[in-house]
């Protein structure tokens, strides 16, 4: 009975094991928003490349209106931050609204979501840019 009492107000190694609990939980969470840093470095070069391929088709209209594939090799120059996933090629789609011709910039990105312990399925950004031609 006495060995059981001491051993019970024997604290040692208290912090190593609340260390060893706590560690691999914080490692998540900062790999956790690593991953989602990475989505909106992402998010925020796709959205760079479509206002570049926007104001490239509204700006340099001249005698010529840019092309479809002109548009889309601007805004797939301009991307940046999507190594890890998987981008689709641009689509540009032309219209015109109340007597107004405007060009349409559609880009998608798809990663998967990597939380060391668990895989979550891919996370998909869609964005699309208008811009009014003159």
């Amino acid at each position: 009975m006495m060995a059981l009492s001491a051993f019970r107000k024997n604290e040692k190694g208290a912090a190593a094991t609340e260390f060893g609990l706590a560690v691999p939980l914080v490692i998540m969470l900062f790999y956790g928003m690593a991953q989602f840093g990475i989505i909106l470095l992402a998010n925020a070069g796709i959205r760079h490349a479509l206002d570049t391929g926007a104001r490239a088709a509204t700006v340099y209209v001249g005698a010529t209106p840019m092309t479809d594939a002109q548009i889309r090799s601007i805004v797939t120059a301009n991307l940046y931050g999507t190594d890890n996933g998987t981008v689709s090629t641009p689509t540009v789609s032309r219209g015109t609204s109340n007597g107004v011709n405007y060009v349409d910039i559609t880009v998608a990105y798809s990663t998967p979501l990597d939380l060391i312990v668990y895989q979550y399925g891919p996370i998909s950004l869609a964005e699309t840019r208008r811009a009014y031609l003159p």
